[in-house]
């Protein structure tokens, strides 16, 4: 497997946030039914934004990443204000198999 760690900035204020929301939801859930997403939440603080880390294939490169997360809603409706995707190393953890 490999590991990738998605930010999301987003102004959490942004009167379209709630109405692609679900489409959002939807789209992870889908990525989640394929068991590509490890974990995906929002940070709680007041400044927004996002993480998603995906669990893919080991012959997975950064393209493909970016080309599944260029499917979210909230990128292609243009509610992401940055974006950072980068390959993870978990070194220690305790969700391999």
């Amino acid at each position: 497997m490999k590991f990738f760690a998605v930010t999301y900035e987003y102004n959490p204020n942004h009167p379209r946030l709630d109405e692609v929301r679900p489409e959002h939801r939807e789209f992870i859930s889908t990525l989640n039914n394929q068991e590509q997403i490890l974990g995906s939440g929002p940070f709680t603080d007041s400044k927004g934004g996002a993480l998603i880390v995906l669990q893919l294939d080991e012959d997975t490169v950064l393209e493909d990443v970016i080309t599944i997360m260029d499917g979210d809603p909230y990128w292609i409706e243009e509610l992401v204000q940055k974006r950072e995707i980068r390959e993870w190393n978990p070194v220690i953890n305790s969700f391999e198999d």
